[in-house]
């Protein structure tokens, strides 16, 4: 009986041990094959799971409006604009104000490029867009974040833009667009005197431009002739003018902006250099003072507006022409140191809207804006010879004197010009002195 309550008791045990064993057996194999079926979907061995996690939509950008707002738009500048507006650009002003919700405020300032610096400094642009001498707003203002870029603000095909070759390329900084312009009206060459040359029996410097004939040799020849005659062959406003003016004329140049490298020692810009040189110190013809327009006087440069006092009121026959070629030049060009752009400043929150009811207030049909100013000029013109110069000029590549555009560079080179001119260097001379200042020069404005 003992012996049969012992079995008992063990089998009894041993049931429970397995029925115990049993159980935890089950949970034992359920949990690793979860852990299995989290490895291989970490492992890409099996199908994800349905649950994922949506990506995060992008919110779309929200477009500029081109309603102001009634707030006005400001147009920066130092001459008071408004007080020149014709007819047609004040009934333009109207359908502008009308379309874009604003006001046209003309806002007169001596130093558009000081009040902007000063004003954004302060916390709120002075204008909407402003007027800036282009050396004034190249490099520095786009460097020091003044001015914004502005390719994804203007529409390329709207022929405002995109037909006007003036802001195609003199409105470019380091490949990206920043300045706008209407259509280019502006020249510089050289004014002379007709009737004094006809009377030396001297060829006509036009006539030798229409040929592709107006070099530096045959403007030299003419000069020495001039001179021989014992009249004054040349005035020109500065040395470092004349200079520059000669260097564009060989395709040259002082500094290229695209590298930030000072280039006024490379071939073509020491060819004219000395060039310059031998006019005043070899052939000696150019003038310090001018008398131009009454026979004592060959040539003297001059710009569009310079027609009113060189040209307009004179008794002699007065022409005008390009600067002659140099040897390395292919075509007529037009040195030019006034060049002047429109900006949106930085501060400028609306600069799609700004710049659409800007191209809308004046004419930018860029043919139709040439002949307009050909018009108001053909008053102060002797000639239609000089008024086809001034179109060509118009058409023509303008070379813009940029060099003072960097801290100090105007500086050294000028004083380089001017001891070249008066003979106290020559030419190799005092370009190998002042470049290494002229380079550091450039490298302090771009921040190298």
């Amino acid at each position: 009986m003992n012996k049969f309550k012992a079995w008992t008791m063990i089998l009894i045990l041993t049931m429970v041990i397995s029925i115990v064993g049993c159980s935890s057996g089950n949970n034992a194999t359920e949990k690793p094959a979860d852990t299995s079926k989290q490895t291989e979907a970490a492992a890409g061995t099996t199908e994800p799971t349905t649950t994922t996690t949506e990506p995060a939509k992008e919110e779309p950008k929200e477009e500029e409006s081109m309603d102001f707002g009634g707030k006005p738009l400001r147009i920066g500048q130092w001459w008071g604009m408004d007080a020149y507006l014709n007819d047609e650009e004040k009934e333009r002003q109207k359908k502008v104000e009308e379309k874009y919700n604003t006001k046209i405020e003309y806002v007169t300032v001596e130093d558009t490029n000081a009040r902007l610096i000063t004003s954004s400094v302060a916390g709120e642009p002075f204008a909407d867009i402003v007027m800036i001498p282009l050396r004034e707003a190249f490099p520095k203002l786009v460097i020091e974040g003044y001015v914004q870029a502005i390719d994804d603000k203007i529409d390329l095909n709207n022929p405002a833009f995109g037909k006007n070759p003036v802001t195609l390329s003199n409105g470019k900084y380091q490949g990206k667009q920043y300045g706008v312009t209407l259509p280019y009206t502006e020249s510089h060459g050289l004014f002379y005197d007709k009737t004094m040359l006809t009377k030396m029996g001297l060829p006509d410097p036009y006539e030798l431009q229409e040929k592709g004939e107006w070099t530096w040799d045959k403007f030299l020849d003419i000069l020495k002739k001039v001179k021989a005659n014992g009249k004054k062959p040349l005035y020109v406003d500065s040395p470092q003018l004349l200079a520059f003016s000669l260097i564009a004329t060989n395709e040259g140049q002082i500094e290229d902006d695209t590298t930030n490298k000072i280039t006024m020692d490379e071939p073509n810009a020491m060819e004219a250099i000395q060039f310059f040189s031998d006019l005043y110190n070899v052939h000696k013809v150019v003038d310090s003072e001018v008398n131009f327009g009454s026979g004592e006087e060959a040539f003297v440069n001059g710009y569009r507006w310079d027609n009113l006092g060189y040209v307009k009121d004179k008794p002699n026959d007065i022409g005008y022409v390009f600067f002659p070629k140099g040897p390395k030049a292919t075509a007529y060009v037009t040195p030019y140191d006034k060049m002047n752009l429109w900006y949106v400043p930085s501060g400028v929150k609306n600069a799609k809207a700004v710049l659409a009811a800007w191209s809308e207030l004046y004419e930018f049909d860029v043919e139709k804006g040439k002949q307009i100013q050909l018009q108001k000029e053909e008053p102060n013109m002797k000639n239609k010879e000089s008024l086809d110069t001034m179109k060509k000029m118009f058409d023509s590549t303008y070379k813009v004197i940029n060099y003072k555009a960097y801290v100090g560079l105007s500086d050294v080179v000028e004083e380089a010009f001017k001891n070249i001119a008066s003979g106290k260097e020559s030419p190799a001379q005092a370009i190998a002195r002042v470049k290494p200042m002229a380079q550091a020069a450039m490298d302090v404005t771009t921040k190298k």
